[in-house]
């Protein structure tokens, strides 16, 4: 054997793979595929490689003493090794088991180092195994894959006998050319001298001396392996003389090892499977049949060595005849046999051809055959070949045979012929004697009965298949058939003339082996008919006194049943009854009567036609004949074979039901216990008296046997209802508690027997649990009738004996495995393991029906608390563990290993049965490393392609999922490899197996298996892998340790290609890898892993691998990307089918309930309701059968189809469903994988060409298919969350840029926009705009959670550049450029204007859905709809600002969705009341409300709009609102906390005033306050409220931006309901009302001291937080006190120009006072003096000055962030919680938005502090101009006489005015140049033109004069 640099073992192996691989391939899917042509290359490079090997086959290179020395000196010092490039080093201990193997296989050094490497390499499939014992374990796998790979390539040779390789004979020729030389140089001499060499006992001796031996699982693969090497050998052998016989000198060497053979090598002197194959090599070389057959006889005779080779006759012919002494005569004698016939057949070849050469050779075949027959060859093949051990015979070995032995009766009639009167002879003399009463004389010959014999035997059990159809000729058995048979010819007539040799009488010696020869000619339903047919023709009245007919036997049958009878005792049972054979029946006739049972019960068995035809016969009578010999004194051998043959008409279940009958009427089975003395009849005293005593229990096996047959044909519902209660009950005990209990306590001449037993008794009992556990629901008059399955059911469930002996047979079962040796009757112990898991598992599935339901429900334990007991036999609770340990016997027993998984899934899948399974795992380092080890194997074998591996690894993966949801560390994480060492915790990193000393564990095994497993396998992998990382616990490992090892998700996406639409599986296996591919992103995008992220982003969006020079900037668009494509997310979507074709409507005319049927056996599942087929069927077969009693077939034809046409809808229907949920499930991988990589992208990649083409063309194509006419709404229901996405993203990449941006041009591609000119807006946009129109109308019909997305992205939509900031400075240049320009649209503007456009089309239809949906949908709907209302009135003011009409305006108001929305202001009002007033936290209803006053605000913005909803009753509705009145009480304001999550009762009410109030502001803004009625409305609004509102027009006791807020809301509303003119009010009512308003205006002016900018109040602000969550409070607070006070100055500043034109009719305010002393307080009515007003104009323009400084600094911070400032610098800007989770880039962002918020807040401040100056300005002016200028003129006129300005003197002496000047000089003298340089800044910065300079120069002016 060579070995190459792979080493010895790793060359051998990769040559069988290659050998298999190419074999396989070629003959599953033909030579043309590419797998098979890379196959047969590979196979070429290979065998080349290993030619040396297979001419030199399995001899060892020799053992080499440089080879050593070297490896010994390489203890001390580096040497270099063949293999390795460097020098290495070795250890002692590893150059000691190199010799010591070396010496023990007379192996190289070398070698034997290489097997040892391939031992270290390979040790994780070994774990617990020495190195050494791997090596010996290898060396010989090595050589089994040797002859194994020879073995196979010389079965692909073209030849006789097979065509192995039928669409590829290139390679079979090919191979045929490769192994010629092989065969030239010795093959046969070698695998001769093998043989023999290879005996097992001395291996054993060697191994046992060099401990080479491990444990019993290691020395049965060992001594497994040696045998398999002999056998392989063996078959190559035969193989290649099958296919092309082998050569004179070949089969004169294979004839002298077989005269070498002896039988003693085997217990039974049976030939041995490697002896006969190298027996039926030389038959196959010595056969001459094949001749006859060609067509070409001059090619064949130069073909076959046999006649090519003019001295093979006469040589071979030399050898058979010579003299020389076989140590096996009986080989001798076949091998002559075997050359007669061939001497035969070329006889008649001989008369066509030239072979006279050979005539005188031809002409001594009955010379051989004498011989033959002198050595007994028939004898020997029946004992020798045909013995239990061999059978059933390889079909090639039976082909053989069967030609031999049919062509001697073809080829030598008048031999058989003499044969048959010899027997004739010799059976008269035989009876001669016995008439004379002596023994007959034992050296008779007897060759015709040991030929009946031979073929008996040879045909027996069906072995030999349509063989035997041979035999026989239809033509003269069945003259007038029409079936078609097998071609018959003269050989078929030749075969059958020796069946009718006997003629119509058989003597005695005959006709036992003549019964069992046609018995075994009847094995096929074909010839069970002939035999039938052919006995029943002898039974006609022309053949009156044969024995070889039916009615022969049958009458023989009767007249032995009434003899017996007539014998019998009486009715009652006496224990004195004679004992032994009765007198009437022989031991001959015995066996006859068995021959005949034995051939009535297989022709019986085989086919319905013979087995309805004798029973049919009543002059026959067979069953009534057997159940009455039942109750005779029979012999129990003919007991057994009466109750086979029962069992065998049982078949049928008409006929089952006659049984049933016979054997209740004949008591076999005994009912009840007899009288006190005597024992109970029927069979129970064969199974417990005779058969105990025997050791043997055939008459137990058969009585099962037939008990299970007739419950599979049905029990009767009132079974034995005439002498006893009905039912089953009789027969279960019988089985149960006489048989199965006890059959473990008694003593089995054959060990093997006993396993048989349990086999039938569980077999039965499965049967009776699974099929008769429920009551038929039809028979409700027999309800009290317990179903036998129930009793089963019960025992099972509890602790009982049942259950007991049912773990008993697992434990004893188990324990024998786990020895791993062969016992008797392991198929038997195999059935029965296999039916216990199926019973346990069976009863688990099924105990809900009894559990609580019992009488004592404390018995009633359930199957897993059961598995959790006491083990009887070890005294441990280990079940559970022997269940597990049947997983490590998958590789002989895969379907164990799945129920096992199955039954463990179920028993042990809760907390506190898996931690006892999981803690008797690991009590034991072996067991623990043997179990994990087990579930590794179950998976690798899924490689094998076997069925039953694939669902022992399926079942295994199933469990590991159920597993993995308990509590952790559970079973799941041990056997996946994340339990730590001490078993408590989790692991935090996995590794390759072997690495480090870690084992190979379930995960490595699966995902070994991934490439190659199908997809039912595939689809449970992945589903484990998404489990692993969805978990918390085992999330971030199992990422890790897929990217570092394999890259997994990444290669997967990677070569995804589209979805199989038809293909369920396939449609879940990218689902569940898709849903792992976002929560990769996910973990890496949370870790911060830029790289990766980028890498797997780039991935999906572009279809390439992310160049590593630009990493995050790819300049490549994503069409046709880095590797050609659009990218897998689009390509996915592009390709999924959104539409599943669902089954036709069901129309039956026969069934109308069939639909009704269906729906009613529906169960839930994870993909939907399934209908249960079995349950379905079960109820139409009731159905049918009621309704078609007494009905004809022809009537019941109809129904029956209709019944398959009703199972084949259901099976559509799930399949149909199965497929949805599959579309469902893959669309949901996709969509979380599209919203994470939105969500997660970082923004400078997401800023990219790459990602904005992306970003738009993904949302484009979403909505196109989501409007896809064909789709599924269930399947695009489930997108619209993705479009969402998409959309909220778009909007966030098309916002206003704050600063200039630093990304790349933005080329859209759909536009076809080439120019380096920037596209901010694609026209794709709108394209999504009108897809999000008609989505809005598709699924308005949907659910609630589809058209909230839905209206959301539109929503989202709507707001891109909708908000209208405040201009920056670029703007303003753009604006004074304007001035001077041309007027131009803008890009935004064009933007607006297309959008407009695009929903204008559609706008009446979305209106009324909006509307609609406004009013009565979900609030969540509601206040998406009703935003989404404000959003389109928005855009249709920006898009048609100059135009007064408004289409959106005009709809609401026609179709009254304006009114409507005014009216459910009295819905909302109910319900806030409630939420105000009681303790409610559903705050929806305040929200819907807030979107309702926004939108009405938003309509308000338009002066049309205004008037519309003034008109409309809006004032009416908004007074009528009890809510604004419920203000909390001061109480409840102080004991509310900034902390809680829900807002409390206060911010409630000021949620619902502030919206309020917004309306009013927007029709100010919009009518003006010169417009009278806007001012009654408003002042209507706020009289109705005035109490709520008059306490919130109040200074806050406590300072809070929120109370802030609402004051500088309250005081514009206040400040805007300034009359403009003189209010006349005539209605009492109104009266009232103004005198409310008026109060609220003294509580405004009261205000003015306590908002200034140096008041106590704005003190009070420095405790407000600075930076709250990136919110600036301090400022936002500081900027409402500014509001506030502005609006206290506005409403002082119209109410003295609405007083009156004349100078004596102005209104005053304030008094003409300059004293500082009240000036910081005012009471509410009590006028303020002009100190005020001077205090305000000097803290304002102290304020500007600081708001001014502020701005500037925080500018220039912001200015500082386009530089590479550290980040450590900017995290002052963030909160601290933000900024130690954030990146950097993320802290950058956050620091520019609060300083762009700085900003913007100083420079509103700089704004209201002008603004507030002017106006304090202005009423200083004003009323210094009256008091100085107007007063002294009016004498006499001291207060004002309407009582506008109460407590303000209209008139001022001289002197007064005097000082007023005075003081007023002495104020202003600082305060009018600061006001001057607040004017000069503020026009110097802005351009802004005030009033300010010339009031200043106004009250200088009155100053100064």
């Amino acid at each position: 054997m060579g070995s190459t640099n792979k080493g010895l073992w790793a060359s051998m192996v990769a040559l069988d793979q290659a050998v298999q691989r190419a074999v396989e391939t070629s003959a599953a899917g033909g030579g043309g595929t590419p797998e098979a042509l890379e196959a047969a290359h590979t196979l070429e490079v290979v065998l080349q490689r290993n030619r040396s090997a297979f001419l030199s086959l399995l001899r060892n290179p020799p053992k080499s003493a440089s080879e050593r020395s070297t490896l010994q000196r390489a203890v001390n010092e580096a040497v270099t090794l063949p293999g390795h490039t460097t020098p290495t080093k070795l250890s002692e201990a590893f150059v000691k088991e190199v010799t010591i193997i070396s010496d023990m296989f007379n192996l190289s050094e070398m070698s034997v180092m290489s097997l040892l490497r391939s031992a270290e390499e390979e040790a994780t499939l070994y774990p617990g195994v020495p190195r050494g014992l791997i090596a010996v374990l290898f060396y010989y796998d090595s050589r089994v894959c040797l002859a194994n790979a020879l073995k196979t390539l010389v079965q692909a040779r073209p030849g006789l006998s097979w065509v192995l390789l039928p669409d590829n004979e290139e390679l079979a020729q090919s191979i045929a050319r490769y192994l010629d030389p092989v065969l030239g140089i010795g093959l046969v001499d070698r695998i001769l001298e093998l043989i023999p060499s290879m005996d097992i006992t001395q291996e054993i001796q060697l191994l046992q001396q060099n401990r080479a031996l491990g444990d019993p699982k290691h020395r049965r693969l060992v001594l497994e392996k040696f045998s398999a090497v002999r056998g392989l050998l063996a078959d190559t052998l035969f193989c290649w003389a099958a296919q092309t016989p082998l050569k004179k000198d070949e089969c004169r060497r294979l004839l002298n090892y077989l005269t070498k053979v002896k039988l003693t090598e085997t217990s039974d002197g049976s030939l041995d499977p490697v002896n006969l194959a190298l027996l039926m090599a030389l038959l196959y070389s010595l056969e001459a049949g094949h001749l006859l057959n060609c067509e070409d006889m001059t090619e064949a005779l130069a073909q076959f060595p046999i006649t090519s080779d003019r001295t093979f006759v006469q040589d071979i012919h030399k050898e058979i005849r010579s003299d020389q002494a076989w140590e096996t005569p009986g080989l001798k004698a076949i091998v002559q046999l075997a050359w007669t016939v061939s001497l035969a057949n070329l006889r008649q070849v001989a008369v066509a051809t030239q072979l006279a050469d050979i005539d005188a050779i031809l002409e001594e075949d009955d010379a051989v055959l004498d011989e033959a027959l002198k050595g007994k060859v028939f004898s020997f093949v029946q004992n020798s070949i045909l013995t239990k051990k061999n059978t059933p015979l390889d079909t090639f070995y039976c082909q053989r045979l069967h030609a031999i032995l049919s062509d001697f009766i073809i080829n030598s009639p008048e031999r058989v012929k003499a044969m048959k009167n010899r027997a004739d002879e010799n059976s008269r003399l035989i009876t001669a004697n016995l008439r004379e009463s002596l023994q007959p004389p034992t050296n008779l010959d007897q060759p015709f009965e040991e030929l009946l014999t031979c073929l008996a035997a040879l045909y027996r059990d069906g072995q030999c298949g349509e063989m035997v159809e041979d035999f026989w000729c239809p033509s003269e058995i069945l003259p007038t058939t029409s079936q078609p048979y097998r071609s018959q010819g003269t050989r078929q007539m030749q075969l059958f003339k020796f069946v009718r040799l006997p003629g119509d009488y058989l003597p005695p010696s005959l006709f036992v082996p003549y019964i069992n020869l046609l018995t075994s000619l009847a094995t096929t339903p074909r010839s069970a008919q002939y035999v039938y047919n052919f006995l029943r023709m002898n039974s006609q009245p022309l053949s009156q006194g044969s024995n070889l007919a039916w009615e022969h036997f049958m009458t023989a049958l009767t007249q032995y049943y009434n003899n017996l009878r007539v014998e019998e005792p009486g009715a009652m049972d006496t224990m004195y009854r004679a004992r032994g054979t009765p007198r009437g029946i022989t031991p001959q006739e015995v066996q006859g009567l068995l021959a005949v049972l034995q051939l009535m019960a297989t022709v019986a068995g085989q086919d319905e036609l013979p087995r309805v035809a004798l029973c049919e016969n009543t002059a026959w009578a067979p069953l009534y004949v057997c159940t009455g010999l039942l109750t005779c004194a029979v012999p129990l051998v003919l007991k057994v074979e009466l109750i086979n043959t029962l069992a065998a008409f049982s078949t049928t279940p008409t006929l089952a039901q006659k049984v049933w009958e016979l054997v209740e009427g004949a008591g076999l089975i005994p009912l009840h216990e007899g009288v006190a003395g005597y024992k109970p009849r029927g069979l129970l005293v064969d199974i417990e008296e005779v058969e105990s005593s025997r050791e043997e229990f055939p008459l137990t096996r058969a009585v099962v046997r037939l008990l299970t047959q007739l419950v599979t044909a049905g029990i009767p519902p009132m079974l034995g209802a005439a002498t006893r209660p009905p039912g089953f009950r009789p027969y279960l005990d019988l089985v149960r508690d006489r048989i199965f209990l006890r059959h473990h306590s008694r003593t089995y001449r054959d060990p093997g027997e006993r396993w048989a037993i349990a086999r039938g008794c569980l077999h039965l009992l499965h049967q009776l649990l699974t099929q008769h556990l429920r009551t038929p629901s039809s028979s409700a008059d027999q309800s009290a009738i317990q179903p036998p399955g129930h009793s089963i059911l019960l025992d099972l469930v509890q602790d009982s004996l049942l259950q007991k002996q049912v773990l008993s047979v697992l434990h004893d079962g188990v324990q024998i495995l786990e020895q791993h040796k062969e016992v008797p009757g392991q198929k038997d112990l195999h059935a029965s393991l296999l039916l216990v898991l199926q019973l346990l598992l069976a009863a688990q599935e099924q105990q809900h029906l009894v559990l609580g339901q019992s009488s004592k429900p404390e018995v009633v334990l359930g199957v897993e608390r059961l598995l959790m007991g006491v083990n009887i036999h070890s005294g441990v609770s280990d079940h559970l563990l022997n269940i597990i340990r049947l997983v490590g016997h998958h590789q002989e027993l895969p379907n164990h290993a799945a129920l096992a998984c199955c039954l463990l899934a179920n028993s042990a899948a809760r907390p506190s049965s898996q931690s006892h399974l999981l803690s008797l795992i690991t009590a034991s380092t072996t067991t623990a490393t043997s179990v994990r080890h087990s579930f590794v194997e179950v998976i690798d074998h899924a490689a094998l392609a076997i069925q039953e591996h694939l669902d022992a690894a399926h079942a295994a993966l199933n469990l590991l999922l159920k597993f993995l949801q308990l509590p952790a560390p559970n079973l799941a994480h041990f056997l996946l490899g994340y339990t730590a060492e001490d078993s408590t915790s989790l692991r935090s990193d996995l590794l390759d197996a072997g690495a480090r000393g870690y084992p190979r564990t379930a995960l490595h095994a699966t995902l070994a298996a991934l490439p190659s497993c199908p997809p039912s396998l595939a689809e449970v992998a992945y589903r484990l892998l998404y489990q692993l990382c969805s978990t918390g616990e085992t999330s971030a490992a199992t990422l890790r340790y897929l990217r570092s090892s394999r890259d997994l998700l990444y290669r997967t996406v990677a070569t995804m290609g589209p979805p199989h639409n038809d293909s369920r599986l396939r449609l879940l296996c990218q689902g569940w890898v898709l849903r792992c591919v976002a929560l990769e992103l996910r973990y890496h995008a949370s870790h911060q892993q830029r790289s990766q992220l980028a890498r797997m982003i780039h991935l999906l969006v572009a279809g390439a691998e992310l160049p590593q020079q630009e990493p995050l900037d790819v300049s490549q668009g994503w069409i046709g990307g880095m590797a050609g494509g659009r990218g897998p997310l689009l390509t996915l979507l592009d390709a999924v089918d959104l539409s599943v074709d669902s089954p036709p409507p069901l129309q039956c005319e026969y069934l109308p309930r069939a639909a009704e049927l269906i729906t009613s056996c529906e169960s839930p599942a994870p993909e939907g309701p399934v209908v249960n087929l079995k349950l379905l069927h079960q109820q139409l077969t009731t159905l049918i059968q009621e309704g078609s009693a007494g009905a004809s077939l022809a009537q019941r034809d109809p129904l029956q189809e209709e019944l398959e046409m009703v199972m084949g809808h259901a099976l559509l229907l799930n399949q149909s469903r199965a497929l949805l949920h599959a579309h469902r499930h893959f669309l949901e991988g996709w969509r979380q994988v599209v919203e994470v990589v939105v969500a997660v992208t970082p923004p400078d990649l997401i800023d990219t060409p790459t990602h904005h083409t992306f970003l738009h063309t993904l949302t484009h194509d979403l909505t196109r298919r989501l409007l896809d006419d064909s789709a599924l709404p269930a399947l695009t229901t489930q997108l619209v969350s993705s479009l969402l996405m998409l959309v909220t993203t778009l909007r966030t990449l098309h916002a206003r840029p704050g600063a200039p941006r630093h990304h790349p041009q933005y080329v859209s591609l759909l536009d076809g926009t080439t120019g380096t000119g920037q596209v901010e807006f694609p026209s794709s946009l709108q394209l999504v705009l009108r897809g999000l129109v008609e989505c809005v109308a598709k699924f308005r019909q949907c659910g609630q959670g589809v058209r909230a997305s839905t209206y959301a992205a539109l929503l989202n939509y709507l707001q891109i550049r909708a908000s209208g900031d405040d201009s920056t400075e670029e703007e303003e240049l753009a604006g004074t450029s304007a001035l001077l320009l041309a007027p131009r649209e803008t890009q935004e503007e064009q933007f607006h204007r297309e959008n407009y456009e695009v929903v204008r089309e559609e706008l009446p239809q979305l209106v009324d859905v909006l509307a609609i949906e406004s009013g009565g949908g979900h609030h969540v709907c509601q206040v998406l709809a009703l935003t989404c209302l404000s959003a389109l009135a928005a855009l249709e003011q920006r898009a048609a600002p100059l135009t007064g009409e408004s289409l959106l305006l005009s709809h609401l108001t026609d179709h009254g969705h304006l009114r409507r929305l005014l009216d459910d202001l009295r819905a909302d009002d109910r319900q806030l009341l409630a939420l105000l007033t009681a303790d409610d936290d559903d705050l929806r209803p305040l929200y819907v409300y807030e979107a309702r006053m926004s939108l009405l605000a938003r309509v308000a913005l338009s002066s049309n709009g205004a008037r519309l909803l003034l008109q409309a009753g809006l004032t009416t509705r908004l007074s009528e609102m009890a809510a604004l009145d419920y203000r909390p009480t001061q109480l409840a304001i102080q004991t509310t906390s900034a902390d809680d999550f829900l807002p409390s009762a206060v911010q409630r009410y000021r949620s619902v005033l502030a919206a309020a109030l917004r309306v009013y502001l927007a029709i100010l803004t919009s009518l003006g306050t010169e417009n009278y009625s806007a001012t009654a409305h408003l002042l209507r609004f706020l009289a109705a409220h005035s109490e709520a509102f008059a306490v919130g027009l109040c200074v806050p006791a406590s300072p809070s931006l929120p109370a802030l807020e609402e004051v500088a809301l309250l005081s514009a509303a206040v400040a805007g309901a300034a009359a403009p003119g003189p209010i006349t009010p005539t209605d009492p009512s109104q009266l009232e009302s103004g005198a409310q308003a008026t109060r609220l205006q003294q509580l405004l002016l009261a205000l003015l001291p306590h908002v200034l900018p140096q008041s106590r109040l704005s003190a009070a602000l420095e405790t407000l937080p600075e930076n709250e969550e990136g919110v600036n409070v301090r400022e936002l607070a500081r900027t409402a006190t500014l509001t506030t006070l502005t609006s206290v100055l506005n409403y002082a500043t119209a109410r003295l120009i609405h007083g009156g034109s004349a100078v004596r009719d102005v209104t005053l305010v304030f008094r003409p006072s300059m004293d500082t002393s009240h000036s910081a307080t005012g009471a509410v009515g009590r006028p303020l003096s002009l100190a005020v007003l001077v205090e305000c104009a000097s803290q304002v323009s102290q304020h500007f000055d600081v708001a001014r400084t502020a701005c500037q600094a925080a500018s220039a911070h912001l200015q500082a962030l386009e530089g590479n400032q550290p980040v450590e610098h900017l995290r002052q800007y963030v909160s601290s919680a933000l900024a130690d989770s954030a990146s950097p880039a993320a802290v950058r962002k956050l620091a520019e938005e609060h300083l762009s918020q700085v900003v913007s807040m100083h420079r509103r401040q700089e704004q209201l502090a002008v603004h507030a100056a002017e106006s304090a300005t202005f009423l200083l002016w004003k009323h210094l101009e009256y008091f100085m200028c107007h007063a002294p003129t009016t004498p006499g006129q001291q207060d004002d006489p309407s009582g506008r300005e109460v407590g303000i003197p209209r008139t001022l002496t001289a002197t007064e005015v005097e000082n007023l000047r005075k003081q007023a000089w002495s104020a202003l003298q600082d305060v009018l140049p600061r006001l001057q340089k607040v004017h000069d800044q503020y026009s110097a910065d802005t351009g802004h033109v005030a009033f300010l300079a010339a009031a200043i120069t106004r009250v200088r002016r009155l100053l100064v004069h």
